[in-house]
């Protein structure tokens, strides 16, 4: 079993928790970012954050295959299906422009149980949109596995399309580790906090 405050550690050791002003995926700008791509080049870092996602997985009654998004999430699902010895296959963000001119990739049954794996949820707008892609295709959707849920809507939006969200982390979670532990002030751990808060209405 993965330890969380230990993990938390070493995810602000390592440089996947970063400070600043940017702007996401969503359009929302934001005082922070998780950037959980460098984790991949860490294979120490890379084995417990694979752990924590299969201990989450593993929460799940049924899966018969397991989804990434294009392209940030397409590796933990990767790693995923390999570990779990179930089939893989992705959504894309548009689809290709030659050949079958596909939006999912992979080959999927009707009537099977599919997971959504991603990195990051903020709005859930990615989470929701493969979703919606494989109910359309006659694969059953009810769940999604998020490594951090930035707390900014994705778990209600989701709740309302009946897919549940599990995250190995929340970032109010995630940002206590890292306080508890003196990595940053406590100014700084408000910040973050506040600015969470103020999408509780979301």
């Amino acid at each position: 079993m993965v330890k969380k405050a230990e993990l938390a550690k070493k995810l602000y050791e390592e440089g996947i928790i970063l400070f600043g002003k940017f702007k996401l995926t969503s359009g929302i700008e934001s005082p922070y970012y998780i950037d959980l791509r460098k984790a991949l080049s860490k294979p120490h870092l890379l084995r417990e954050i694979i752990e924590a996602y299969k201990n989450a997985v593993e929460k799940i009654p049924e899966v018969d295959v397991i989804v990434g998004i294009e392209t940030g999430s397409i590796p933990w699902a990767a790693i995923l299906a390999y570990i779990f010895n179930k089939p893989l296959a992705y959504v894309r963000k548009k689809p290709k422009e030659h050949g079958a001119m596909k939006l999912i990739e992979g080959e999927i049954s009707e009537g099977k149980y599919a997971i959504v794996i991603d990195d990051v949820s903020t709005t859930g707008g990615s989470l929701l949109r493969a979703t919606r892609i494989l109910r359309e295709n006659g694969v059953k959707t009810e769940y999604a596995v998020v490594f951090v849920d930035r707390e900014q809507g994705a778990k209600r939006n989701l709740e309302k399309e009946n897919v549940k969200l599990i995250s190995i982390f929340t970032v109010t979670e995630l940002f206590k580790y890292i306080r508890s532990l003196g990595f940053i002030s406590e100014t700084k751990y408000r910040e973050i906090i506040d600015y969470v808060r103020g999408f509780s209405h979301v």
